[in-house]
């Protein structure tokens, strides 16, 4: 295993989950559980096992020590630095990576908190080397999610955000990165482009996966750029098109200083290294065959992007996209029905449940749960300190901490966020239940979010 010493790693885990807010009211997003796991150990698992020693995660100030707590019991060998930002949850990717600049010192490897996924980066890594590049992106192919799986809640015909992405069928070259919403029904290429990379293709089933390995002399433009606020949605599209530009010439005679912002001028940051720069004109390597240009056409900004070619990974940041993680973790993890070795560190019965049933198949049971006698569950997952009483029936959920479940109870296919309160008789079908909410006796759900409105807004 290879120790990454000239990379750091950061975890922005700060976001408040502004698309899944009837999830995350009870608890930060980076702690709900995906397998009984808070989400947050995906990406850490993906650092680990690539070789790196330390990472640094990035919290909101307000949920530090729920975020430390949780992370400690997890048993990781990666050591963390969990770092709190006062008001975290409203600040963008860029925002939270500028306002702790002082602890990255070399060039660094930014990871989000809901990435989901089984993949090797070490080939990322060495596409970053291999150019010396300015950004390296992660681009997975957008999740195919089946036309029967239904997500709890109301019926939503909201479409997912499509980005365009242009990459060089030959270097891998990232030359085009927007959102199709941006465009209406056509878009335009620059004629220089197009002289420069004669073979790409435009993507439209990607997906950014907000993995990023990023030179340090960006985050020294980024930090005296306060414009920026996000990576993905800001920064990155920048960069992107400032690959074929050229440093503005001054001329010292006839220009002053005051006229020319240094600090906006991006080549002011982006400057090649004089060895870099040599190493370069005495080699014989050349990314492209068209001409008889230099290598990169003398580009000193230059992006790439991997699209890697595992078989699954997502990111959860939405409720679709949380609940078809669950429902398919184990499935994407798993080698002829086992789960991984990573799944496997983790039991799915804890020594400190209590099981009465003998009826589960496909369970996860996290700690200081019960499960009574007469119970039947099926496909699902049961956290910490939450009961299940007798003669209820739980298929295809999703249970988070201190719920609990009455007797007579059905409950199918549904999220029950923390510390809420199935009553007896209940019935839920396709049904997200709030953060320390009280279901009725009796009642029957279905397609339904049930929560106080009030807590939404609060959060």
């Amino acid at each position: 295993m290879v120790h990454y010493n000239e990379f750091q790693a950061i975890v922005l885990a700060g976001g408040k989950g502004s698309r899944m807010t009837e999830l995350t009211a009870g608890q930060p997003k980076c702690l709900l559980p995906i397998a009984n796991v808070p989400m947050i150990w995906y990406p850490l698992q993906i650092l680990e096992r690539s070789g790196f020693k330390e990472a640094i995660v990035v919290v909101s100030e307000l949920t530090k020590f729920e975020v430390s707590a949780a992370l400690d019991k997890l048993g990781l060998k990666i050591k963390l630095e969990i770092v709190g930002i006062p008001g975290a949850e409203d600040l963008g990717t860029a925002d939270s990576i500028r306002l702790i600049h002082e602890k990255i010192y070399t060039d660094f490897l930014v990871i989000s908190c809901d990435l989901i996924a089984n993949i090797d980066i070490s080939k990322i890594l060495n596409l970053y080397r291999k150019h010396n590049a300015s950004i390296t992106a992660l681009m997975l192919p957008v999740p195919k999610v089946p036309d029967d799986f239904v997500t709890p809640g109301p019926k939503s015909k909201q479409k997912p955000e499509t980005d365009l992405i242009g990459i060089d069928n030959n270097t891998g070259r990232l030359v085009f990165l927007a959102s199709a919403s941006d465009f209406e029904e056509t878009f335009n290429i620059s004629q220089r482009l197009l002289r420069r990379h004669t073979n790409f293709t435009v993507h439209s089933k990607l997906m950014d996966a907000h993995l990023y390995i990023i030179n340090k002399w960006v985050l020294d433009f980024l930090v005296y750029n306060k414009n920026f606020t996000t990576l993905k949605g800001e920064l990155l599209p920048y960069i992107v098109s400032k690959q074929l530009s050229r440093p503005k010439s001054v001329d010292d005679r006839n220009t002053s200083m005051v006229q020319v912002d240094l600090k906006e001028d991006i080549f002011r940051f982006a400057v090649e290294k004089p060895l870099d720069k040599l190493i370069r004109k005495m080699s014989a390597f050349n990314d492209h065959s068209t001409d008889l240009e230099e290598a990169y056409y003398g580009d000193i900004i230059r992006c790439y992007g991997h699209i890697s070619n595992e078989k699954f990974g997502l990111r959860a940041n939405t409720v679709q996209m949380y609940h078809f993680a669950n429902a398919k973790i184990l499935e994407w993890w798993g080698a002829n029905g086992k789960t991984t070795e990573q799944l496997a560190l983790l039991p799915n019965i804890s020594s400190t449940a209590t099981i009465h049933s003998t009826q589960m198949q496909e369970c996860y049971v996290d700690d200081n749960s019960t499960i009574e006698e007469k119970t039947s569950l099926k496909h699902s997952y049961i956290g910490s300190n939450s009961v299940v009483e007798s003669k209820t029936r739980v298929s295809q959920s999703v249970i988070m901490g201190h719920v609990t479940i009455k007797q007579r109870c059905v409950i199918h296919n549904c999220i029950l966020c923390n510390g809420c309160t199935i009553e007896e008789g209940t019935e839920l079908k396709d049904c997200l239940v709030g953060a320390q909410h009280i279901v009725t006796s009796g009642s029957q759900h279905s397609r339904e979010v049930l929560t106080d409105a009030d807590r939404l807004i609060e959060f």
